[in-house]
């Protein structure tokens, strides 16, 4: 009776510290990762040109509407965030530096600098406004130095391992990759960039403050054809501060990652993808604040086929787990976090797409994934390049009575719920583009029936290159 009288004011405790930034720290991840992805052309691309600096350069301009509905899945409570509207600009320098005409060797070196100017304005409105502006300051700046059989990439830009699950992040940090004909072997080091939030939001302090450090070796093998093997150990340190410090609890979170994968085509259509990651390290116990081992487990795999045809449909089967812990309330955090005995949470600093509105975080979830994706349009010169795409989800808890990333998920049940999305891209012309994303949750029979209202996403964007 004592035990569950602890762990239900813990519960209670870690909820109302943690609830109402899940959800939107999720969401803001996921648009940054789609982002960046379109932003990677302007990094891989190729400068054609004589003489042996060769300089681009350009800009990069996102406005952006999203709106969200019952993000606390209860109807009858006005949503803490509502709508936002954002301006995002980018504006990106390249040099590529070529060998001299007469050299009889190839190698080319590039710098680039990349600037980031953000303008957020969220409705409904608080005493402050809801308006903020970050930047403009550094969003990527590193060189590479092509050094063959050695590559070394040094500076601000996004670092990962394996499918970027583990680790992946823009970081300060060096990678060195040696790379032999099948075989490429990596090694890195990264840090968390200046004034980013802790993950652990009970942290005293957290915001703006997060001092951890990553170190990873990895290694692939490309020599069977058609498939690539990988392999890589990461190590994650916590050197996050308190402020002010917490003389009855400790944060420090120190864990390290072993993970195996392979990619390729079963088929010339039939592609595929698996990783299984391992997860080991000390936290704390909350409230005792006895050292405990991490042991927990990760893994995600899926398939994909594509037909050769008029409007190249494609059809996906994903699925994705991470281990949970049963007195956990929250997934993140030390506080509302492993009561006792081995923390069996899989805690990971990258990132896995999990669909738009609950979006969760890959913790004590079982997902399942099966989408669609075509260009309807494709015979019509104007709409050749507008992708039509849907995604169904459905989750599952792995550990009924602990929780999930979304603190609405309280009650004792596997079943969190499922999950639609609906996306609309249109690439109009070279230097403009429109996306729109929908997302429809369900809630199931994990939520309470006072929180158990479907939750909405919407958002809508239009990007303009120059």
């Amino acid at each position: 009776m004592l035990v569950f009288g602890r762990r239900f004011f813990f519960l209670i405790l870690g909820f109302s510290i943690w609830a109402g930034v899940a959800h939107a720290d999720a969401s803001d991840r996921q648009v940054e990762e789609e982002k960046r992805k379109v932003l990677e052309k302007s990094e891989f691309r190729v400068l054609e040109g004589e003489g042996r600096f060769l300089f681009d350069y350009g800009a990069w301009i996102d406005f952006r509407y999203t709106n969200y509905k019952d993000d606390d899945n209860d109807s009858e409570t006005p949503d803490s965030l509502r709508e936002t509207f954002e301006a995002d600009n980018r504006f990106w320098w390249k040099l590529n530096i070529k060998p001299p005409l007469d050299a009889s060797y190839d190698n080319e070196h590039v710098v680039y600098l990349r600037l980031k100017d953000l303008y957020i304005k969220e409705f409904p409105e608080d005493e402050s406004g809801d308006y903020d502006h970050d930047g403009p300051h550094l969003d990527y700046g590193y060189a590479i130095l092509d050094l063959r059989p050695y590559k070394i990439e040094a500076g601000r830009r996004y670092f990962n391992v394996g499918r970027g699950i583990a680790y992946s992040n823009v970081g300060d940090g060096f990678q060195i990759n040696y790379m032999r004909p099948g075989w490429n072997v990596g090694l890195l080091a990264a840090h968390t960039l200046p004034h980013e939030d802790n993950i652990d939001i009970s942290v005293p302090g957290f915001s703006k403050d997060s001092d951890r450090y990553y170190y990873a070796l990895g290694a692939g093998y490309a020599g069977i054809p058609h498939h690539q093997l990988y392999g890589y150990c990461l190590v994650q340190r916590d050197f996050s501060h308190e402020e002010p410090n917490d003389l009855n609890q400790d944060f420090t979170y120190d864990s390290e990652y072993i993970g195996i994968g392979s990619k390729g085509n079963i088929t010339p259509h039939l592609g595929y993808w698996v990783e299984v990651i391992k997860q080991s390290g000390t936290s704390h116990v909350f409230g005792t604040n006895e050292e405990s081992d991490i042991d927990a487990l990760g893994a995600n795999a899926g398939a994909e086929y594509q037909w050769d045809m008029t409007s190249r449909p494609r059809l996906s089967f994903e699925y994705a787990y991470g281990s949970g812990d049963s007195e956990r309330v929250s997934v993140t955090d030390t506080e509302g976090g492993n009561l006792s005995g081995d923390d069996h949470n899989f805690l990971y600093f990258g990132y896995f797409p999990a669909g738009y509105a609950l979006a969760p975080r890959l913790s004590n979830i079982h997902i399942y994934r099966v989408g669609a994706n075509c260009y309807p349009f494709e015979g019509i010169r104007a709409l050749k390049n507008l992708n039509l795409g849907a995604d169904y989800f459905w989750y599952s808890k792995d550990r009924s009575q602990g929780g999930i990333s979304d603190p609405e998920a309280t009650a004792d049940s596997h079943n969190i719920g499922s999950e639609m999305n609906l996306t609309v891209s249109w690439q109009i012309l070279s230097d403009l583009k429109w996306a729109m994303s929908y997302g429809y949750f369900m809630a199931g029979d994990a939520y309470a029936d006072t929180a158990n209202d479907a939750n909405q996403y919407f958002s809508n964007s239009l990007i303009l290159t120059f």
